[in-house]
């Protein structure tokens, strides 16, 4: 069992943002969107689409939730043996993640959908790199 949450633990921040943002539908009472095949890009919008402004934004936000799922996975880690203890750090370490990206100044879908689009064009991975 400790193995399962320790699992389940390193998966959850692994997922990082993404995660935490779908958490935060469905715990709205929002369905997620449904999953479409990996086969082609979905519709995401454009890269052309993404300001510099927004672009900065993004890799400031991204180095922030980088360093607080570092600093969270060892905290998780190290009360794994404490199942509760556990998800009330992974709450905290969504709640500051989502608030990291807030105080970037995007919004949580916008980063989002900048990670997903970067995952896809490398023009705009090249872009946030030169940010960083």
């Amino acid at each position: 069992m400790k193995k399962r949450v320790l699992s389940l633990s390193a998966l959850f921040l692994a997922a990082g943002l993404s995660g935490a943002a779908l958490a935060q539908q469905n715990a709205a009472g929002q369905q997620p969107p449904p999953q479409a095949p990996r086969t082609a890009q979905p519709a995401l919008g454009e890269a052309s689409d993404i300001s510099d402004n927004e672009v900065q934004q993004f890799a400031d936000a991204q180095q922030k939730v980088e360093e607080i799922k570092g600093e969270y996975r060892t905290k998780v880690q190290e009360n794994s043996d404490q199942p509760e203890q556990a998800m009330e750090m992974q709450r905290e370490a969504q709640q500051e993640m989502v608030q990291a990206v807030k105080d970037s100044g995007l919004e949580v879908r916008k980063y989002n959908q900048i990670a997903q689009l970067a995952q896809y064009d490398s023009g705009l991975r090249e872009r946030i790199e030169e940010q960083r």
